[in-house]
Parts: structure tokens; sequence; C-alpha cells
């Protein structure tokens, strides 16, 4: 079964009482008719199976996020505990190991004991299903599983669970990271560098490997951190002839990487549009970096859609969206008259967080001319 929850877990469960739901099977009514344990994981996935559909209804039909985050909590507190009553009773037994994975994989938010019984039980495991287990943590990094993580890290003796385990804590690390916690940018880039030497070869998938996927995110903590300079990159403009970053030095450069098909890039337009016409005669340059597959999808949205600024095209595997390892659009660096980044924002920022950042380097730029 699929991690269904996708992305729905927007903000930070709380807890919010609700009717019920559904109803899960009486275990009163059958303690004592079955000690077979298997039995009992059966039962309670065949819960879960009828519980799914109605959850998500409920989920749907939800009016705010509140209603959502109480209705998944819902979902952890009638499965979560079922299953570690269960595993609790013989952790070391294989079949608590299927239990734990279905918790991970099945729950939106999995009670941290989980991944404290599988750190201490099956971190050197190397079956299937702990493959598994940590190639679904690498695309569903969770901080609760990070003592997991090191454990297979350092104790396991299988090469690519080791190197799914690094993977894993390198994005875990990068993304408190980007919340401003320097220590953990520290730990990032110390897992990468950990990935190109030691695991470079661990394939990932049929069409790379971890040696590869750990070039972008060390380039980008080596030279695309706040307060650094990046180092000159080629593009291409509308009409195909080469374009460089070093062009633009002296002036207060704003890059937006960005596509056509991204509606929160789409939304950011019409602001954009304010900020060339208020600074068309200051010693700025806004550049429009797209990431989309073909050029003609480009100009034939700028055709129809008013954007007079710069704009390159890059496509999704150019030397900026893929080289500088852009992971969302919109991404925005701001780059001061000098070339060093003072500003990053992933995401849409808010018009003032933008307006201020330009008008603050614009500031420190005319100062010194």
């Amino acid at each position: 079964m699929r991690r269904w929850i996708g992305t729905l877990l927007a903000v930070v469960l709380v807890a919010v009482p609700l009717l019920a739901l559904y109803k899960p099977t009486d275990e009163k009514r059958t303690e004592g008719k079955s000690k077979d344990r298997a039995k009992q994981f059966q039962s309670i996935q065949a819960d879960y199976q009828k519980a799914v559909p109605e959850v998500q209804k409920a989920f749907n039909e939800a009016k705010s996020n509140k209603e959502r985050e109480a209705i998944l909590e819902k979902l952890n507190n009638d499965f979560g505990p079922r299953i570690l009553k269960l595993v609790e009773e013989d952790p070391k037994d294989k079949l608590s190991l299927e239990m734990l994975v279905f918790a991970i994989r099945a729950l939106p938010n999995v009670d941290s004991k989980a991944f404290d019984l599988l750190a201490d039980n099956w971190a050197k495991d190397d079956s299937v299903n702990t493959k598994y287990l940590c190639q679904f943590l690498l695309a569903q990094p969770q901080p609760r599983a990070k003592r997991l993580l090191q454990t297979v890290l350092d104790e396991n003796n299988n090469k690519d669970l080791q190197g799914y385990a690094c993977f894993a804590l390198a994005r875990m690390a990068a993304e408190q990271a980007s919340e401003g916690n320097k220590k953990a940018g520290e730990e990032a880039e110390k897992y990468y560098e950990r990935m190109s030497k030691d695991f470079a070869d661990v394939k990932l998938g049929e069409k790379t490997t971890l040696g590869e996927q750990a070039k972008g995110p060390l380039f980008e903590i080596r030279h695309l951190s706040v307060g650094k300079t990046p180092p000159n990159v080629e593009s291409r403009n509308l009409d195909g002839e080469k374009v460089q970053l070093k062009d633009y030095k002296g002036k207060v450069v704003m890059l937006d990487m960005w596509a056509t098909w991204c509606g929160p890039c789409k939304s950011m337009i019409p602001h954009e549009r304010e900020m060339a016409t208020k600074h068309k005669d200051d010693p700025f340059a806004l550049i429009s970096v797209s990431g989309d597959e073909e050029k003609s999808t480009l100009k034939k949205f700028l055709e129809k859609t008013k954007m007079p600024w710069v704009h390159w095209w890059d496509g999704p595997e150019g030397k900026i969206i893929k080289g500088w390892n852009i992971q969302a659009f919109p991404t925005i660096y701001i780059l001061d008259a000098e070339g060093v980044i003072r500003y990053k924002f992933v995401g849409v920022p808010p018009n003032k967080e933008l307006d201020g950042a330009v008008d603050k380097l614009l500031a420190e730029a005319k100062g010194k001319q």
C-alpha cells in the first residue's frame, strides 16, 4: 500500500476531540480468543483497510487544517498503540519488524518508540523489509528516525543499506539547515561527503547512484549558502545565446528559478512586474531562470504574459537548475553588487521581505558609488 497521506500533514498535529469516524475491532471482546500475533496483526490491517477510505473522505470534507490534523491524529491513536503493544510482546520476532514497517508506512505520525524499537532490534538486519524501510525514510525523512538511521550507518554490514541511511541523514540535516540551523548544515556536508566517498557506487534506482546524488547538495552547501559567492555560471537566453552571471557584477541580482507550470511562481509575476518598473533606473537585474522542459513552452508563455525583464532558459538538466540543486520552484537568490549571496527564499516570499531585501542591497550599492 502506498503512503497515501502524502503531503496532507501540513502543520503540527494537535489533539482535537472528534466524533468516531469508524469503529475499530473491540479488542476486549476478542481478548483471550486468540494469542496468535499474526492473526491479531491481520485484524489490525483489515481494520486499517476499512478505515482509510472513511478517513480520506473525512479529510477531503474537512473545512480547516485543525480538523484535518485531528482526523490524522485519530488515525494514529487508533492504530499506533495497537501495533506497538503487539511488537513489545516480542520485538526480536521478524513479524515485529513487519509490523513496525507497516506502521511507519501507513500512519502519518508514528510514535518515536517505533523507531527506537527498530534501532534496538533491527538496525543490523539486511532483509528486504529493512532495505525498504531505509529507502522509505530516504524519501520521507523523519527526525525521529535519526538514531535508527545512524545505527544502520554505523553497525549494518550491508553497504547499500548504509548508503541509504547516510543519504537519509544528509537530507534530514539539510532540511534543518535550510531553517537556519548552522550545526545541521555542517552535519549535512559531512554526510554528503561520506556518500561521495564511501557509497558513491551504490545504485539508487536504475539510472543514478548515491555519488551522483551527492554532487548537487555538496555544491549547494559549499558555494550557495548565504554569505558565499557562487562561481560564475552560464545559461542561454531566449535567442539561444550564451549568457553568464559574471556579466551582472556591480548590480543587485535577483535570480528567480521558476517554470511556467508552477502555480506559486506565476502568482509572483504581478509583483515582479512592479519591482521591474520600480527599479528600472537602479543597478538592479531581475533574472528569471526557467526549468521548463522546452524553451518553446517558455517563449509561448511570454508572448501572452507581460514579464519585462531578463529571461534565461536552463531546462531541468541545466547548469543552474540541476547544477545548483534546485529542489523546489520558486527558489530565489538575491546577490549584492559584489556577487555575494545575501538572501535565499524557497517558496513564495512575502512581498515586504522581498522588497526589503532588494531595497537594502540597493542602498548599500548606491552608498559605495
